[in-house]
């Protein structure tokens, strides 16, 4: 049986834009080019989990990196991320690679080179003043800078590299 042995792991909304807040859905359903250009150099795809889905659900507002940045959010992250950290131990134990990590930037949580920031405190109902301090700054988002401890933790050496949205 052929087999690459080549691992790519996507961000949760790569393949499934549905976990995003309403509203910042930039494609259907899966961001076709970057999942089928990994399909065609035989990648096998581990898609990651959502962290803010799987925190505050679908129902939830969009919100920055300083709001997400809490003992309690970090803690969530490694928790979902352990059984990839598993995974991957296995994977790499068995002779495969990771080719890269692709996370998605501009996201508090999986940004790799940008993330988002800008929280000013207040009432969720002063939304235009919320919106207007939004700023993408340089920098890795929560869960990703919670993947490059586990990954270091192991001694697992990894690529990391971001979709940009506001470009695709």
């Amino acid at each position: 049986m052929k087999r690459s042995k080549k691992l790519v792991l996507l961000a949760h909304c790569i393949m499934n834009v549905n976990s995003k807040v309403v509203g910042l859905a930039q494609y259907a359903g899966a961001l076709e080019n970057v999942v089928v250009g990994h399909i065609r150099r035989g990648s096998g795809i581990i898609q990651l989990p959502c962290p803010e889905t799987t925190f505050l659900g679908l129902k939830r507002w969009g919100m920055t990196r300083e709001q997400y940045d809490t003992p309690f959010y970090r803690d969530h992250c490694r928790k979902i991320l352990l059984p990839y950290m598993q995974q991957l131990e296995d994977y790499l134990a068995n002779g495969y690679t990771i080719e890269e990590i692709v996370g998605v930037d501009g996201s508090p949580s999986c940004g790799v080179n940008l993330t988002c920031a800008g929280y000013c405190g207040g009432e969720m109902d002063d939304a235009a003043r919320q919106h207007n301090n939004l700023h993408e700054i340089s920098g890795r988002g929560i869960m990703m800078e919670v993947l490059v401890e586990l990954l270091a933790e192991k001694g697992i050496n990894a690529t990391f590299s971001a979709i940009s949205e506001t470009e695709s």
